[in-house]
């Protein structure tokens, strides 16, 4: 590898008298040496890939220059060409490591168009290549600089790089956001992580449109976000598309002390006039142990399991001072803000996503009584980990029902409707309590 770099450097060097002629669009010719086909085709692929760079930009090398921290000693033209203000044989010298430099850039981009499986180089300059672009993913020499998993593009940095061999994968994408978001190394290392391919594609689908309509969004309008607004603006796809934690004990009491200071807040800001309903409130002053523990459910996410054997009829949870209602979505609206700059990163301006996704998906819209008003529920407690279950067809049969049997209404009582063994995870129809539809009800 280094033999070959140094001569792709000297043949840079020889083709122009006063430096690096980093742009140049010729080849280099390959009939007066003894290297071997593949060494031919392997330093095509290199001066393709500087050519088709620095014809996109010619401060390739000025880059390579300034991080070498010598910048003020050299020049380079609109062509590419490199030349130095000072005299001495140190210029070559330094041409030559910074166009080592340049070519490692472009070995890192040749290597993961190799893993996607497609020469992006050929198809954008329509070169006189007639080798099959399979041919590059084959086990021959790997165009190998490094373990990092990036290619130099331009500017930017791009992670996103086809790692299972297929075809690159986000091509068919474009537009700013998705711009932006190839250049995201969290987000690749996310979605590296996801083995299936078609749920991986189906997982970047939601993030990028989620990250459209978030582009779109007006700052200064935050009052009048609607519910999907709102999953849009904290990112709640991306931020479910990883692994979330369980909570423990100290953060769900922080979670809910935390509520208190912002009820408190609340009203100060704005008084309850006489007469009016609050605007938010504990649901009672109960406790309640339930007899459940939470884990990871798999694809589900987060869950409830049984601590132990649950008999059929059993309460197994019910809404107690834990559970918080809202009984407006601005009230609402302002508590996930809250959470959100809680938190944050002041020197990024990043919020707490996490914790105010999962407050946000965490929450329902629910009549606590018989053709009463619609209010937003919210668990601070393990009680929002229990996942839906539905009697029909792909659905996990739910094992516990709000209200007993016969009830004609749930009161946030949570009974099971059968036996249940201690590990099994524990599931509720939704429907039988939340109105899943009337987000648009509460001004969201």
């Amino acid at each position: 590898m280094v033999a070959i770099l140094i001569s792709v450097a000297i043949l840079l060097l020889a083709s122009h008298p006063n430096g690096v002629l980093a742009a140049s669009s010729e080849a280099p010719n390959s009939s007066t040496n003894d290297a071997t086909n593949d060494d031919n085709e392997y330093e095509s692929k290199i001066q393709q890939a500087l050519s088709h760079h620095v014809t996109k930009s010619h401060q390739l090398l000025e880059r390579a220059l300034q991080e070498g921290g010598v910048a003020a000693a050299m020049e380079i033209g609109p062509d590419g060409n490199v030349a130095s203000s000072t005299s001495g044989g140190q210029e070559e010298l330094w041409q030559a490591e910074f166009a080592l430099q340049a070519v490692e850039r472009e070995l890192k981009m040749l290597k993961d168009l190799k893993r996607g499986g497609k020469n992006k180089i050929d198809d954008d300059d329509d070169d006189d290549d007639s080798g099959d672009d399979d041919d590059d993913s084959g086990d021959g020499e790997e165009y190998d600089s490094g373990d990092d998993e990036e290619y130099f593009s331009g500017d930017d940095e791009e992670y996103f790089s086809g790692d299972d061999g297929d075809d690159y994968e986000y091509e068919d994408y474009s537009g700013d956001v998705h711009d932006e978001l190839l250049k995201d190394k969290s987000l690749a290392a996310l979605l590296d992580a996801i083995k299936d391919k078609n749920y991986r594609r189906d997982v970047y689908e939601e993030i990028l449109d989620e990250a459209e309509t978030k582009a779109n969004l007006d700052p200064d309008l935050w009052h009048q976000y609607s519910y999907w607004n709102l999953h849009a603006y904290f990112s709640c796809h991306r931020v479910f598309a990883a692994s979330r934690s369980v909570y423990d004990s100290e953060k769900w009491a922080d979670l809910r002390q935390y509520y208190q200071v912002f009820r408190k807040q609340d009203e100060e800001d704005e008084p309850i006039p006489e007469g009016k309903p609050e605007r938010t409130y504990q649901f009672s002053n109960d406790v309640f142990d339930p007899p459940l523990d939470p884990f990871q459910a798999g694809e589900k996410g987060r869950g409830l399991k049984a601590a132990r054997d649950i008999n059929k009829g059993e309460l197994v949870f019910q809404a107690t001072n834990n559970t918080v209602i809202f009984t407006n979505g601005h009230t609402w609206r302002n508590f996930l803000f809250a959470i959100y700059e809680r938190n944050g990163d002041e020197e990024t301006t990043e919020g707490d996503s996490e914790t105010t996704c999962d407050v946000l998906v965490w929450s329902w819209v629910q009549a606590l009584v018989d053709d009463g008003p619609l209010v937003i529920v919210a668990d601070l407690d393990n009680g929002s980990l229990l996942n839906e279950g539905r009697d029909q067809p792909g659905w996990d049969k739910p094992n516990v029902r709000c209200g007993k049997e016969g009830d004609k209404s749930c009161m946030n009582d949570y009974y099971a409707t059968k036996d249940i063994k201690e590990g099994d995870e524990l599931l509720c129809d939704y429907r039988e309590f939340a109105l899943l539809d009337s987000w648009g009800d509460m001004g969201l």
